[in-house]
């Protein structure tokens, strides 16, 4: 007859019974587990490690690959521009360093570069003050900022590619200046410059942009179809900056190459935050003279310019 007891020593014998399985899974079970985890742990280490060799060897080329290009940018663009003036045009926010880089390849290349006329954030508008003083530097009657913006920005462009006014006459440049829209700065190590230097007539005009910088997008495409108005030999490019609403390169430099009013008066240049782009903007100054325009960068049709004859430097 079962009794109580049979009941107590069966409910042992089946606590017991699982805490041996328990234990005896444990030992042999979990062994083969842990051997194969930790030979899955060593075979990413080393994957880890060989994957770390390649990026050390790759950054090595890279670098290598860069300083050849920097020591041989110079004869790249040859004497393309000797007895060229280039005028260069940057918005504020644009990295300054490139600029600087920009101009001293454009000197190799034979340009005289007077300056810059740097863009500056008030043409954001955003302040009543600024809108009355753009009003009164330009002589415009617009009254909401982006009209007012883009037409003033059209004024400046034909300014720079005319010459500038008699010494009787008020020049735009210089009430733009006063009225805080422009700087005028020297560049690449040379005096700050006047607004009598900056002349359209013989002249070429580099301007360079690109998200990262403080003026409003639609500033730089007004001021190139001014200039385009006023027959200047022109060329856009941009320097990319990561952040900000536009993250994607080109996307900044597509919007005035895809503009049908501008594409076949004037070249763009990608990637000037870069030697290649540099070197493409270069040689586009030296072919925007003969009438030819392209557009230019990595991941474009051409690198760079195609038809430019250039000079070799002698060491």
């Amino acid at each position: 007859m079962v009794n109580f007891r049979f009941h107590v020593v069966s409910i042992i014998a089946i606590f017991l019974a699982i805490a041996i399985g328990t234990v005896m899974g444990a030992t042999f079970v979990g062994r083969g587990v842990v051997e194969n985890l930790q030979n899955r742990i060593d075979a990413a280490d080393k994957t880890s490690a060989d994957v770390r060799a390649r990026n050390e060897q790759l950054t090595a080329q890279a670098d290598a690959t860069t300083r050849y290009i920097d020591e041989t940018q110079g004869y790249a663009v040859g004497r393309a521009l000797a007895g060229a003036t280039v005028n260069v045009v940057a918005e504020r926010g644009v990295d300054g360093a490139t600029i600087d880089r920009q101009a001293e390849l454009l000197r190799q290349a034979g340009a005289t570069v007077p300056g810059v006329v740097w863009l500056e954030e008030p043409w954001k508008l955003n302040e009543t003050s600024e809108l009355v003083a753009l009003r009164d530097a330009t002589g415009l009657s617009n009254r909401a900022p982006t009209p007012l913006r883009t037409s003033a920005a059209g004024l400046l462009g034909r300014r720079l590619a005319a010459a500038p006014p008699a010494l009787s006459e008020e020049d735009l440049l210089v009430k733009l200046a006063d009225a805080k829209f422009v700087t005028l700065s020297g560049v690449a190590g040379s005096a700050a410059p006047t607004a009598a230097d900056f002349t359209g007539v013989s002249t070429r005009t580099l301007v360079l942009g690109g998200p990262g910088s403080s003026v409003p997008a639609d500033t730089t495409p007004a001021l190139a179809a001014g200039m385009v108005d006023g027959n200047a030999l022109l060329a856009v490019g941009e320097i990319f900056t990561s952040g900000g609403e536009v993250t994607e390169r080109d996307e900044w430099i597509d919007e005035i190459a895809g503009d049908d009013a501008l594409r076949d008066h004037l070249s763009t240049i990608d990637d000037v935050d870069r030697i290649e782009g540099r070197v493409a903007a270069t040689l586009a100054m030296a072919e925007v003279a003969t009438g030819t325009f392209g557009n230019y960068g990595l991941g474009r049709q051409h690198a760079v310019p195609q038809n430019v004859l250039t000079t070799p430097l002698s060491r």
